[in-house]
């Protein structure tokens, strides 16, 4: 919950004058005063909207008043004195998300609304993508192992690399153990495998949230780590048996 708050107000110091306006717009439309709004709308889009559009998003509106807001996503494009703001807001209710998602136009001074847009999403959507161990599927525990398994033999690979006496070239293996080839990723809530090729995973494995979505869990093809331990002997040799020749060729 922290780390979310936080999120929340880092995205809206970017544009905290937006974010205000678009939170006094949410209001207008839960207040009743959609037709303040409709007037916002940029005349380029505005006769291709529906007649009844503003009353539709009107009454998709929960009657209670939200328990919290955070600002979920905001971004800013400016080109030749005119700038495009996108903006999306999370409403949390009883037993839902409302996503308001606003796109504005800022021109001479001038602001409209280039689009307006309410999702809603259950908390037991929500609740089903949670990451959780309990109740998955062979597919889900079967990444997740080699995901771990990935991890801890790429480090002990880049441990021996790091203390051998290989001179420079430690570094250039250090930075192929650092990278997995290939992936291997599943879906933590529906367990759908999906394999890239070719792709380049840096530190092994990935574990990503999708935003109001299930977990994406990868795990990669370690071949630098392998490689190195394969041949670790001949490495260290090789490295020994240059060093060994430079020092005979100083000393004569």
């Amino acid at each position: 919950m922290i780390l979310g708050c936080d999120r929340s107000a880092r995205m809206e110091k970017r544009n905290p004058e937006d974010v205000a306006l678009a939170k006094s717009y949410f209001e207008l439309l839960r207040g009743g005063h959609a037709d303040q709004v409709e007037d916002l709308i940029d005349s380029s889009v505005r006769d291709s909207l529906p007649d009844s559009v503003f009353e539709d998003l009107v009454a998709t509106i929960p009657q209670e008043a939200p328990s919290s807001v955070e600002v979920a996503f905001v971004d800013s494009r400016c080109q030749r004195g005119s700038c495009e703001e996108a903006i999306i807001l999370e409403y949390k209710y009883r037993a839902e998300r409302v996503l308001f998602n606003l796109a504005l136009l800022k021109e001479r001074g001038h602001i409209s609304i280039m689009g307006i847009h309410l999702t809603h999403i259950p908390d037991s959507f929500v609740e089903e993508n949670k990451f959780t161990l309990l109740k998955k599927g062979p597919s889900q525990y079967l990444i997740l192992t080699m995901g771990i398994a990935v991890a801890v033999f790429s480090l002990y690979s880049l441990v021996r690399c790091i203390l051998a006496r290989i001179g420079w070239r430690k570094w250039v293996w250090a930075a192929f153990i650092l990278v997995g080839l290939t992936k291997l990723t599943v879906n933590w809530t529906t367990g759908e495998l999906r394999f890239d090729f070719p792709a380049v995973v840096l530190l092994w494995v990935d574990a990503i949230p999708v935003k109001y979505g299930p977990w994406m869990i990868s795990a990669s093809l370690p071949l630098g780590a392998i490689l190195f331990l394969v041949f670790y002997r001949k490495i260290v040799f090789s490295a020994g048996a240059v060093e060994s020749k430079t020092r005979k060729g100083n000393a004569d």
